[in-house]
């Protein structure tokens, strides 16, 4: 896992294809912007701005980028807000009748002063389940690079979750709920929103909007993410992240966030220096992360410490550089399986 160039390009348009959201449109003019910015961010660090955003790659055998994330460090401004629909209750009684009803209410809202937001995961269907353990590399990587700077990013962390999208590229909740105050199709709102998302305050109802006026099946599925979501989704819960009673507007996934100190990954991040042996064969796998002259590196890899001396294998130091004494970070996996929430 290292940095995004502007020479992977090409293979961005092709994971992006696989995607295809706000943080990762099918539009090279987007991504070229992208990439740009995330070069200026990793060659010269500073506080959270929504200019800097930070864009990885996952290489594969032969140097192919199979997969790719990025952390804004900033997501929610005055001119890109964070919006989003804030869940709540409210009951109705009827004295005379004595009918009790409680309502899930749908509020639109937005923040001007956003977390740091993590997005644009996609791994190739072929790199899934590979060796390498490649999704929890591609996700909990970022937090790795953020254990290392973190006066670059906010005090909260913020996952979008993708909701349900039918093969024709629908939104079931968009097509119940947005499409009746905007006239857009969900592709259309959707898009947009990578670069204007004032239509959505200009034109959603400023008042709470009962879901029980929606579709049964539509409200039955508020909240619930795509099915090739869920493994990001239990990555994120092992990390830490948990929902926060807000939906995404558009599709009605579900946002999770954490206190970014508080998170697993970031918390559990170890830096120490190259021992002189190899770990243990009973070593749990874990992230052995560098940095040299603002190139970040990393791998995954059974490995192991003691205190702040990091066992590593003799692969992982071939492919990072390493020899004993060398600085590395050492962040541990989430095990195989882990009942979540």
């Amino acid at each position: 896992m290292r940095p995004a160039r502007a020479a992977d390009l090409p293979a961005l348009m092709e994971l992006a294809q696989l995607l295809d959201s706000p943080n990762l449109p099918h539009d090279e003019a987007f991504l070229r912007r992208r990439l740009e910015r995330s070069e200026r961010s990793f060659r010269t660090a500073g506080p959270p701005h929504a200019e800097r955003e930070y864009q990885f790659v996952l290489v594969g055998d032969a140097s192919r980028v199979v997969g790719t994330s990025a952390i804004l460090s900033k997501h929610g401004t005055k001119e890109m807000p964070h919006l989003f629909l804030r869940v709540g209750q409210e009951t109705r009684v009827s004295a005379s009748t004595g009918v009790r009803v409680t309502h899930t209410t749908l509020q639109l809202a937005a923040s001007y002063d956003g977390p740091t937001e993590l997005g644009s995961l996609v791994l190739r269907p072929d790199s899934r389940g590979r060796p390498g353990w490649p999704g929890k590399l591609l996700s909990w990587g970022r937090f790795a690079f953020i254990a290392r700077h973190r006066d670059c990013f906010e005090k909260h962390v913020l996952a979008e979750m993708r909701a349900a999208i039918d093969g024709h590229g629908r939104s079931a909740f968009w097509d119940a709920f947005g499409r009746r105050f905007t006239g857009m199709s969900y592709t259309e709102a959707d898009h947009r929103s990578a670069f204007d998302k004032s239509f959505v305050l200009d034109l959603f109802p400023a008042t709470p909007f009962y879901a029980s006026l929606l579709d049964a099946d539509v409200a039955a599925q508020l909240g619930h993410v795509h099915d090739e979501a869920k493994p990001a989704l239990r990555l994120l819960e092992q990390a830490g992240l948990h929902w926060i009673d807000e939906l995404d507007p558009f599709d009605g996934g579900p946002f999770v966030a954490a206190e970014l100190a508080r998170a697993v990954p970031v918390r559990k991040t170890v830096f120490g220096q190259v021992a002189d042996d190899a770990p243990p064969d009973s070593a749990e796998p874990a992230i052995l992360s560098i940095e040299h002259g603002g190139e970040w590196n990393a791998v995954a890899m059974r490995a192991s410490r003691e205190a702040d001396a990091i066992h590593v294998p003799e692969e992982g130091r071939k492919r990072l550089g390493l020899s004993p004494g060398d600085a590395v970070a050492w962040t541990p996996l989430p095990p195989a399986r882990q009942a979540t929430p």
